[in-house]
């Protein structure tokens, strides 16, 4: 929520530099939404000088400037007025310092949920971190920033409320110096952090491979371009080679474990083949049902170029050819089985890359929603220009993609949890590959769960290492997609 916050705190700066930034900010809305900024960040500062209700070491000052801090954003506060009151900001502006209000007041909340409400109640097994000295300068060291962004707005507020700039500018200072330290502050978690992307080479070592099928995956997770008609029917082609090359990675590693006599692990990956087998055959399914429309231009850059490296990677890491790509003369000779996996180890290693890659997959199955109903507004207006005298309705083509695209995110994530648990079988005793494995299965679980609502609220604040050592969860067959495309219809913009 801090990284958020500073993505609002961004356009404050630039409001600041705005030409009529001194007509804007005398707006008694401005004053209140500023007034109600300043509470948030007393109440921050005044967590903070308690270390949040949990007991730490002594801190060399850190605390106490937060207190002195507190209370000269406190007397600004009051020299700013009322706070806001109103449920919609009134301007542009008010509505920018809301935005950072809220994400700061969120990320405070989720930090305070973290500490004992009551005497008798224990504290999370994350609180100690943010009792640490290191994480009240990382704080201090961000606040002062936002601090310093209400003393520059402040100031173009008129007389009286314009002096509440200097007890700001005064808090922004001690904060910046008792928020710097010698090692890095702590960083948040960027959101939607999506990393560079590593073009595939030839001869690449395993290590290499493995990063750039991640940042792929990654990728795909968060695409940097939007998506199309043509991207989606890319994407459908290439989820469904995804799947034969997975396939033949699980098949290899069958043979492997056959090989080291380890016939618990045997039909787990069988039932792995299976699963996929199915996978497969509703992305061809998908795929089959893009080629009977018109092809509408070329594909995004960015999410096909990510689909296409995850194949070449992919292929080139169950295949001989060093050099493999996806063509009509491309090699199908695969490595031999010892050669992919040496142990068991490495073949829960190389079973995660499959896990991903399925997940990726899934993820392309879920946020196709765009693409059919671009594909649902063409067929409306085709529609009205042959019967301009009918109301025009869905086609039922559209309606059965969408089922299949249903369908498909199901069976995916059936695949997900078989091979999940069979890479934690493999790998019992190497946390490494198993606590992956069941956040992956975890995380898909949630994506297609109902009630996100509910999953959300559910226990928190928790301990990562209990969510992972809970309950599998139960995964429902896929239906039909004749049935399940038949009963559902896209959203029409």
């Amino acid at each position: 929520m801090t990284a958020l916050a500073r993505e609002h705190l961004t356009d404050l700066k630039q409001a600041v530099h705005a030409p009529d930034i001194t007509h804007q900010a005398a707006q008694p809305a401005v004053r209140a939404e500023l007034s109600q900024l300043a509470h948030v960040l007393v109440r921050y500062h005044d967590q903070i000088a308690t270390g949040f209700g949990v007991p730490h070491t002594q801190d060399h000052g850190v605390r106490d400037a937060a207190r002195r801090a507190s209370a000269l954003i406190s007397h600004a506060q009051q020299l700013l007025g009322p706070r806001s009151t109103t449920e919609t900001p009134e301007s542009v502006l008010a509505e920018k310092i809301r935005c950072v209000s809220i994400a700061l007041g969120c990320g405070l909340d989720l930090l305070a949920s973290h500490a004992p409400t009551t005497l008798t109640e224990p504290a999370s097994a994350d609180a100690p971190t943010l009792a640490a000295t290191d994480t009240a300068r990382s704080l201090l060291h961000q606040l002062s920033d936002h601090i310093a962004a209400v003393a520059h707005l402040a100031r173009h507020t008129g007389d009286p409320s314009n002096t509440a700039s200097r007890p700001l500018l005064t808090a922004a200072v001690l904060s910046r110096v008792f928020g710097e330290n010698e090692r890095p502050p702590i960083n948040p978690v960027p959101l939607h952090r999506t990393p560079e992307r590593i073009p595939p080479k030839v001869s690449e070592s395993l290590t290499e491979a493995l990063a750039g099928i991640d940042a792929s995956i990654q990728r795909l997770h968060n695409p940097t371009a939007p998506g199309s008609i043509a991207s989606w029917r890319y994407l459908a082609r290439a989820a469904a080679i995804t799947c034969d090359l997975n396939s033949k990675i699980i098949l290899n590693l069958t043979r492997r474990m056959e090989e080291l006599n380890e016939d618990r692990h045997i039909s787990n990956l069988k039932e792995v083949t299976r699963s996929i087998r199915r996978t497969s055959g509703r992305w061809k399914a998908i795929s089959r049902r893009w080629d009977t429309y018109d092809s509408f231009g070329h594909p995004a850059a960015g999410p096909a170029t990510d689909a296409g490296d995850l194949i070449i990677r992919l292929g080139r890491l169950i295949h001989t050819d060093p050099a493999w790509t996806p063509s009509p003369r491309a090699s199908y000779q695969v490595k031999p089985p010892d050669q992919l996996a040496v142990t068991t180890t490495d073949a829960a290693r190389i079973g995660t890359v499959a896990l991903k890659a399925f997940e990726a997959c899934n993820i392309i199955a879920a946020h196709h929603r765009t693409a059919i109903n671009d594909l649902a507004v063409i067929g409306v207006l085709q529609q009205q220009q042959e019967h301009p005298t009918f109301s025009p309705r869905v086609p039922a083509s559209i309606r059965n993609l969408l089922g299949l695209y249903q369908a498909t995110e199901d069976q995916g994530m059936e695949t997900i949890t078989t091979l999940g648990h069979a890479i934690e079988a493999l790998a019992i005793h190497n946390s490494d590959h198993t606590d992956e494995a069941r956040l992956i299965i975890r995380r898909s679980a949630a994506k297609s769960a109902t009630t996100q609502g509910v999953l959300a609220a559910a226990g928190f604040p928790k301990a990562i290492g209990e969510c992972l050592t809970e309950s599998r969860p139960q995964v429902q067959r896929a239906s039909p997609a004749g049935r399940e495309g038949a009963t559902r219809r896209p959203s029409v913009p």
